[in-house]
Protein backbone atom coordinates (compact mmCIF):
# COMPACT_ATOMS: atom_id res chain seq x y z
CA UNK A 1 0.00 0.00 0.00
CA UNK A 2 1.51 3.31 -1.07
CA UNK A 3 1.10 6.72 0.47
CA UNK A 4 -2.02 8.79 -0.03
CA UNK A 5 -2.08 10.40 -3.46
CA UNK A 6 -4.53 12.85 -4.97
CA UNK A 7 -7.12 11.13 -7.10
CA UNK A 8 -5.64 12.66 -10.24
CA UNK A 9 -2.51 10.55 -9.67
CA UNK A 10 -4.59 7.40 -9.95
CA UNK A 11 -4.31 3.70 -9.26
CA UNK A 12 -1.05 2.35 -10.63
CA UNK A 13 -0.79 -1.02 -12.42
CA UNK A 14 -3.77 -2.08 -11.93
CA UNK A 15 -21.19 11.87 -17.12
CA UNK A 16 -20.37 11.74 -20.65
CA UNK A 17 -22.85 11.07 -23.36
CA UNK A 18 -23.25 11.94 -26.98
CA UNK A 19 -26.56 13.77 -27.26
CA UNK A 20 -28.01 15.50 -30.28
CA UNK A 21 -25.59 16.66 -32.96
CA UNK A 22 -21.96 16.66 -31.84
CA UNK A 23 -22.91 15.72 -28.29
CA UNK A 24 -23.09 17.22 -24.82
CA UNK A 25 -19.64 16.57 -23.40
CA UNK A 26 -18.87 17.05 -19.73
CA UNK A 27 -15.30 17.89 -18.83
CA UNK A 28 -13.65 15.35 -16.54
CA UNK A 29 -10.64 17.24 -15.19
CA UNK A 30 -12.76 19.40 -12.91
CA UNK A 31 -14.56 16.34 -11.58
CA UNK A 32 -11.27 14.65 -10.65
CA UNK A 33 -9.86 17.73 -8.97
CA UNK A 34 -12.72 17.85 -6.48
CA UNK A 35 -12.43 14.25 -5.32
CA UNK A 36 -10.83 13.41 -1.95
CA UNK A 37 -7.53 11.58 -1.57
CA UNK A 38 -7.43 7.81 -1.95
CA UNK A 39 -5.20 5.21 -0.35
CA UNK A 40 -3.69 3.91 -3.59
CA UNK A 41 -2.27 0.37 -3.70
CA UNK A 42 -0.21 -1.17 -6.44
CA UNK A 43 -2.31 -4.11 -7.62
CA UNK A 44 -0.84 -5.90 -10.65
CA UNK A 45 -3.15 -7.36 -13.26
CA UNK A 46 -2.86 -11.19 -13.38
CA UNK A 47 -1.19 -12.52 -16.50
CA UNK A 48 -4.31 -14.37 -17.78
CA UNK A 49 -6.23 -11.10 -17.52
CA UNK A 50 -3.47 -9.24 -19.38
CA UNK A 51 -3.69 -11.80 -22.17
CA UNK A 52 -7.48 -11.51 -22.29
CA UNK A 53 -7.37 -7.70 -22.39
CA UNK A 54 -5.02 -7.72 -25.37
CA UNK A 55 -7.01 -10.45 -27.10
CA UNK A 56 -10.30 -8.56 -26.68
CA UNK A 57 -8.69 -5.46 -28.20
CA UNK A 58 -7.14 -7.61 -30.97
CA UNK A 59 -3.77 -5.96 -30.38
CA UNK A 60 -1.28 -6.46 -33.20
CA UNK A 61 1.68 -4.98 -34.99
CA UNK A 62 -0.27 -2.03 -36.39
CA UNK A 63 -1.41 -0.80 -32.97
CA UNK A 64 -0.25 1.96 -30.66
CA UNK A 65 -1.20 1.09 -27.08
CA UNK A 66 -1.22 3.40 -24.05
CA UNK A 67 -1.58 1.86 -20.60
CA UNK A 68 -2.83 4.35 -18.00
CA UNK A 69 -1.38 3.37 -14.64
CA UNK A 70 1.19 0.92 -15.96
CA UNK A 71 2.76 -0.37 -12.74
CA UNK A 72 5.54 -2.86 -13.48
CA UNK A 73 4.87 -2.56 -17.22
CA UNK A 74 3.37 -5.95 -17.84
CA UNK A 75 0.58 -4.78 -20.20
CA UNK A 76 2.76 -2.61 -22.50
CA UNK A 77 5.46 -5.30 -22.50
CA UNK A 78 2.95 -7.99 -23.47
CA UNK A 79 1.61 -5.70 -26.22
CA UNK A 80 5.13 -5.04 -27.50
CA UNK A 81 5.77 -8.77 -27.65
CA UNK A 82 2.77 -8.93 -30.02
CA UNK A 83 4.48 -6.36 -32.23
CA UNK A 84 2.62 -3.24 -31.07
CA UNK A 85 4.16 0.08 -30.13
CA UNK A 86 3.31 0.53 -26.46
CA UNK A 87 3.76 3.09 -23.73
CA UNK A 88 2.97 3.13 -20.04
CA UNK A 89 2.09 6.10 -17.87
CA UNK A 90 2.84 5.75 -14.15
CA UNK A 91 3.21 8.22 -11.25
CA UNK A 92 5.50 6.03 -9.11
CA UNK A 93 9.13 6.57 -10.16
CA UNK A 94 10.27 3.22 -8.75
CA UNK A 95 7.65 1.36 -10.74
CA UNK A 96 8.65 3.26 -13.89
CA UNK A 97 12.23 2.10 -13.43
CA UNK A 98 11.07 -1.46 -12.75
CA UNK A 99 8.98 -1.41 -15.93
CA UNK A 100 11.95 -0.19 -17.96
CA UNK A 101 14.12 -2.99 -16.57
CA UNK A 102 11.42 -5.53 -17.37
CA UNK A 103 11.14 -4.23 -20.93
CA UNK A 104 14.89 -4.62 -21.35
CA UNK A 105 14.72 -8.13 -19.87
CA UNK A 106 12.11 -9.13 -22.45
CA UNK A 107 14.07 -7.34 -25.20
CA UNK A 108 11.22 -4.99 -26.13
CA UNK A 109 12.61 -1.72 -24.73
CA UNK A 110 12.53 -0.24 -28.25
CA UNK A 111 8.76 -0.81 -28.48
CA UNK A 112 7.64 -0.49 -24.82
CA UNK A 113 8.39 2.94 -23.32
CA UNK A 114 7.49 4.20 -19.85
CA UNK A 115 6.91 7.72 -18.58
CA UNK A 116 6.47 9.12 -15.09
CA UNK A 117 3.49 11.45 -15.46
CA UNK A 118 -0.01 12.34 -14.35
CA UNK A 119 -2.21 10.46 -16.77
CA UNK A 120 -4.58 13.43 -17.09
CA UNK A 121 -1.72 15.32 -18.76
CA UNK A 122 -0.85 12.65 -21.33
CA UNK A 123 -2.00 13.10 -24.95
CA UNK A 124 -4.20 10.18 -25.97
CA UNK A 125 -5.15 10.85 -29.59
CA UNK A 126 -2.42 8.74 -31.20
CA UNK A 127 -3.53 5.59 -29.39
CA UNK A 128 -5.44 2.86 -31.17
CA UNK A 129 -5.78 0.95 -27.87
CA UNK A 130 -6.12 2.25 -24.30
CA UNK A 131 -5.78 -0.11 -21.33
CA UNK A 132 -6.67 0.76 -17.73
CA UNK A 133 -6.95 -0.76 -14.28
CA UNK A 134 -8.16 2.27 -12.34
CA UNK A 135 -10.64 3.21 -9.63
CA UNK A 136 -14.28 3.57 -10.77
CA UNK A 137 -14.36 7.34 -10.19
CA UNK A 138 -11.22 7.71 -12.27
CA UNK A 139 -12.80 5.82 -15.16
CA UNK A 140 -15.73 8.24 -15.03
CA UNK A 141 -13.44 11.27 -14.83
CA UNK A 142 -11.47 10.03 -17.86
CA UNK A 143 -14.55 9.15 -19.87
CA UNK A 144 -15.09 12.62 -21.43
CA UNK A 145 -11.47 12.71 -22.64
CA UNK A 146 -11.72 9.23 -24.09
CA UNK A 147 -14.87 10.09 -26.03
CA UNK A 148 -13.66 13.44 -27.33
CA UNK A 149 -9.91 12.88 -27.90
CA UNK A 150 -9.77 9.35 -29.25
CA UNK A 151 -10.56 8.57 -32.86
CA UNK A 152 -13.60 6.44 -33.76
CA UNK A 153 -12.65 2.79 -33.68
CA UNK A 154 -10.13 3.13 -30.86
CA UNK A 155 -10.47 0.23 -28.43
CA UNK A 156 -10.56 0.71 -24.65
CA UNK A 157 -10.10 -2.24 -22.30
CA UNK A 158 -10.48 -2.06 -18.53
CA UNK A 159 -9.84 -4.57 -15.80
CA UNK A 160 -12.48 -4.87 -13.05
CA UNK A 161 -14.35 -1.57 -13.40
CA UNK A 162 -16.78 -0.28 -16.01
CA UNK A 163 -17.69 3.19 -17.35
CA UNK A 164 -21.00 3.77 -15.60
CA UNK A 165 -23.94 4.14 -17.98
CA UNK A 166 -21.69 3.79 -21.01
CA UNK A 167 -22.29 0.08 -21.51
CA UNK A 168 -19.42 -2.07 -22.70
CA UNK A 169 -19.40 -3.47 -26.23
CA UNK A 170 -18.07 -6.72 -24.78
CA UNK A 171 -17.57 -8.16 -21.29
CA UNK A 172 -15.74 -11.30 -20.20
CA UNK A 173 -15.04 -13.07 -16.93
CA UNK A 174 -11.39 -14.18 -16.80
CA UNK A 175 -9.93 -15.87 -13.72
CA UNK A 176 -12.85 -14.47 -11.71
CA UNK A 177 -12.01 -10.95 -12.93
CA UNK A 178 -14.26 -8.81 -15.13
CA UNK A 179 -12.77 -7.38 -18.31
CA UNK A 180 -14.60 -4.78 -20.41
CA UNK A 181 -14.14 -3.60 -24.00
CA UNK A 182 -15.45 -0.39 -25.56
CA UNK A 183 -14.99 0.86 -29.11
CA UNK A 184 -15.07 4.63 -29.53
CA UNK A 185 -18.14 5.47 -31.63
CA UNK A 186 -18.21 8.03 -34.41
CA UNK A 187 -20.36 11.11 -33.87
CA UNK A 188 -23.52 10.37 -35.83
CA UNK A 189 -26.06 12.45 -33.94
CA UNK A 190 -27.83 15.27 -35.76
CA UNK A 191 -29.73 15.90 -38.96
CA UNK A 192 -28.91 14.27 -42.29
CA UNK A 193 -30.49 14.09 -45.74
CA UNK A 194 -30.64 10.44 -46.82
CA UNK A 195 -30.82 9.16 -50.38
CA UNK A 196 -32.55 5.77 -50.24
CA UNK A 197 -31.99 2.79 -52.56
CA UNK A 198 -35.00 3.84 -54.69
CA UNK A 199 -33.54 7.33 -55.17
CA UNK A 200 -35.90 9.16 -52.80
CA UNK A 201 -34.42 11.84 -50.54
CA UNK A 202 -35.69 11.60 -46.96
CA UNK A 203 -34.67 13.50 -43.81
CA UNK A 204 -32.76 11.37 -41.28
CA UNK A 205 -32.56 12.50 -37.67
CA UNK A 206 -30.27 10.65 -35.26
CA UNK A 207 -30.17 10.95 -31.48
CA UNK A 208 -26.99 9.40 -30.10
CA UNK A 209 -26.07 8.26 -26.61
CA UNK A 210 -22.65 6.68 -26.62
CA UNK A 211 -22.92 3.81 -29.18
CA UNK A 212 -26.73 3.66 -29.17
CA UNK A 213 -28.77 5.54 -31.77
CA UNK A 214 -32.47 6.30 -32.12
CA UNK A 215 -34.33 8.78 -34.29
CA UNK A 216 -36.43 8.96 -37.43
CA UNK A 217 -36.05 8.27 -41.14
CA UNK A 218 -38.82 10.34 -42.64
CA UNK A 219 -41.69 9.65 -40.25
CA UNK A 220 -40.55 6.13 -39.29
CA UNK A 221 -38.69 5.44 -36.02
CA UNK A 222 -35.18 3.97 -36.14
CA UNK A 223 -33.09 2.11 -33.53
CA UNK A 224 -29.51 1.00 -33.95
CA UNK A 225 -25.91 0.94 -32.80
CA UNK A 226 -22.48 2.23 -33.70
CA UNK A 227 -19.25 0.23 -33.58
CA UNK A 228 -16.51 2.69 -34.38
CA UNK A 229 -17.49 4.28 -37.70
CA UNK A 230 -19.86 1.43 -38.60
CA UNK A 231 -23.53 2.23 -38.10
CA UNK A 232 -26.44 -0.21 -38.26
CA UNK A 233 -30.08 0.66 -37.73
CA UNK A 234 -33.46 -0.82 -38.47
CA UNK A 235 -36.55 0.96 -39.75
CA UNK A 236 -39.88 -0.56 -40.78
CA UNK A 237 -38.41 -4.05 -40.90
CA UNK A 238 -35.45 -3.06 -43.07
CA UNK A 239 -31.81 -2.86 -41.98
CA UNK A 240 -29.39 -0.12 -43.05
CA UNK A 241 -25.63 -0.30 -42.61
CA UNK A 242 -23.04 2.31 -43.43
CA UNK A 243 -19.82 4.08 -42.53
CA UNK A 244 -20.04 7.39 -40.68
CA UNK A 245 -17.77 10.24 -41.70
CA UNK A 246 -17.76 13.86 -40.61
CA UNK A 247 -20.06 15.01 -43.42
CA UNK A 248 -21.54 11.83 -44.89
CA UNK A 249 -22.76 8.32 -44.10
CA UNK A 250 -22.00 5.88 -46.91
CA UNK A 251 -23.84 2.59 -47.33
CA UNK A 252 -23.83 -0.02 -50.10
CA UNK A 253 -26.95 1.31 -51.78
CA UNK A 254 -27.82 4.43 -49.78
CA UNK A 255 -26.08 7.47 -48.38
CA UNK A 256 -26.73 10.52 -46.24
CA UNK A 257 -25.13 13.95 -46.04
CA UNK A 258 -25.09 16.03 -42.89
CA UNK A 259 -27.42 19.02 -42.93
CA UNK A 260 -25.51 22.19 -41.89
Amino acid sequence: MRALLPVVLLLSGCTTAYGDGMGDILRGQGIAAREPDYDVPYVPTPEPVVDAMLAMAQVGANDTLIDLGSGDGRIPIAAARLGARASGVEIDAMLVERARRNAALYEVADRARFTRANLFDVPLRDASVITMYLLPKINLALRPRLLTELRPGTRIVTHAFDMGEWRADEERLVADRRVFLWIIPAVAGGDWLATLPDGREVPLHIDQRFQDVTGTLGSAAITGTLRGTAIRFAVAGRSYTGTVGEAAITGDNWRAVRVP
